[in-house]
């Protein structure tokens, strides 16, 4: 199925100004069939954190 990224579950995160990092890197491990699962996702995560810290404003410590 497709990810609903106007969910509440996903609490905005989605959208703002890591919006495409959180995307990428979460259907990166919705879709993940390695082992452990999202291993392949790590850049993807990186980078979204990296994002995140980048936004304090936004995203909280």
């Amino acid at each position: 199925g497709e990810i609903n990224w106007d969910c509440p579950c996903l609490g905005g995160m989605a959208h703002g100004p890591c919006g495409p990092q959180f995307r990428e890197a979460f259907s990166c491990f919705v879709y993940s069939e390695q082992e452990p699962k999202g291993v392949d996702c790590v850049e993807k995560f990186k980078a979204m954190q990296d994002c995140f810290r980048a936004h304090p404003e936004t995203y909280g410590e």
